[in-house]
């Protein structure tokens, strides 16, 4: 990137901040779209906006399966087998709804509006590649969850990534609730269940307040998640315009509803299905590059359910190229938590994301109000976007993600 680029960068990042927030499905993520959408075309590009139905607070989709697991806990004595089946329906509800499989229980909490903001371009008139290069713009809500998230982030960085999802131990209450509702209907070990019964009905409620307190909390400032990320995807366009890539069809995808349950990118996926299956498409997403030094991820971890590993050819393609740039320790990382990745992946998409983090898996300012302009990481941010151009190039030159079937499409 040249300085002229940095600055711009600089800029871009700074304007999304200074909406105040970006909160999923509000007033200033629909004032953000028309930004990225405005600054798309003083590039000479035409932006389509693509609307979706979104949420407004995860915390509040989480908080909904709690209360009808919480429900269902409290029909243990009397009605076990309700008790059982409720617990059932809420871990199925939020097992799918971590791999977003579309809204189950909480589809009366996802009616909002939201949009994505897409450009396609392409030099050639049979393009042999699509590349969908994506990061959301829209900004979390705060709350005491997150301050937890940071203490117990050290713990969670050494497990297994199969355990990494960190609401597993909701689900893990829920199918808790489902065993000892059989258990009370069998009549086995009456005290036994009584004791456990009323333990979990306990941890739901300090789930329901931690859910609540969040789903209720403002928003923050958004600067490196995902301000950074969104200003990437504008670099990249920038460089496009300067350099475009042959053979390929380069789609910028800014999503909304990200921090609501990866809706965005959902709603992409599932709009152009037939798309992506007529031609191979790869993506590489960017999120949170201005917390840290360029990494890369290896797996996308749900809040709950199983993780998803990225295809081991594009890992490979990214640890090459990531060597080439001289980057230190570039991965490939887990993080308990999912980015947009999740989303594409599960639709069958390959791709590659790419983030920006300290050592030892620390996300300075994660969600909180301090993640201001002033705290990017902006010589990590550029390097990340300069990672993420070298990729782009590197996929535009291999012939076998073109022509060869070596990507699942």
């Amino acid at each position: 990137m040249t300085d002229e680029d940095r600055t711009r960068y600089r800029r871009h990042v700074s304007d999304l901040s200074a909406f105040g927030h970006r909160g999923s499905a509000t007033e200033h993520e629909r004032r953000a779209a028309d930004y990225l959408a405005s600054e798309l075309q003083t590039l000479g590009l035409e932006p389509m906006r693509e609307p979706f139905r979104g949420a407004r607070a995860w915390g509040g989709r989480h908080l909904f399966h709690v209360a009808v697991a919480a429900a269902g806990a409290c029909c243990l004595w009397s009605l076990p087998i309700a008790s059982t089946v409720l617990g059932l329906v809420a871990l199925a509800s939020f097992w799918a709804e971590g791999m977003t499989h579309g809204p189950w229980l909480t589809r009366p909490l996802v009616q909002a509006a939201s949009e994505n903001v897409v450009v396609s371009l392409s030099e050639a008139d049979s393009p042999r590649l699509r590349i969908v290069v994506s990061g959301h713009y829209d900004s979390q809500r705060t709350g005491l969850i997150w301050l937890l998230a940071g203490w117990l982030s050290p713990w969670q960085w050494r497990l297994p990534v199969a355990l990494k999802p960190p609401l597993l131990p909701v689900a893990g209450l829920m199918v808790a609730q489902a065993l000892l509702g059989g258990a009370a209907l069998a009549g086995l070990a009456p005290l036994v269940v009584t004791l456990a019964g009323w333990a979990v009905l306990a941890v739901y409620l300090l789930y329901a307040a931690l859910f609540g307190q969040w789903a209720l909390s403002p928003s923050v400032p958004g600067a490196a998640d995902n301000a950074s990320g969104a200003a990437g995807v504008l670099a990249i366009a920038q460089e496009w315009q300067r350099n475009p890539l042959p053979g390929v069809e380069l789609v910028l995808l800014l999503t909304g509803c990200e921090e609501t349950g990866l809706l965005g990118a959902t709603a992409w996926a599932e709009r152009h299905r037939s798309e992506i299956q007529a031609m191979p498409t790869v993506f590489v997403n960017i999120d949170c590059i201005g917390m840290g030094p360029t990494r890369f991820l290896g797996w996308e971890v749900p809040v709950v359910g199983h993780p998803v590993p990225y295809p081991q050819e594009l890992l490979a393609m990214a640890k090459s190229v990531a060597a080439e740039q001289g980057l230190t320790a570039p991965g490939p990382y887990s993080v308990p938590g999912p980015t947009d990745g999740l989303a594409l992946l599960s639709r069958g998409l390959p791709g590659i994301t790419v983030v920006g983090f300290q050592d030892g898996g620390h996300f300075p300012n994660y969600h909180r109000m301090s993640d201001s302009a002033d705290a990017v990481d902006y010589e990590s941010a550029c390097r990340g976007v300069e990672f993420v151009w070298a990729l782009l190039r590197r996929l535009s030159q291999t012939a076998a993600l073109s022509a060869k079937s070596s990507l699942p499409v």
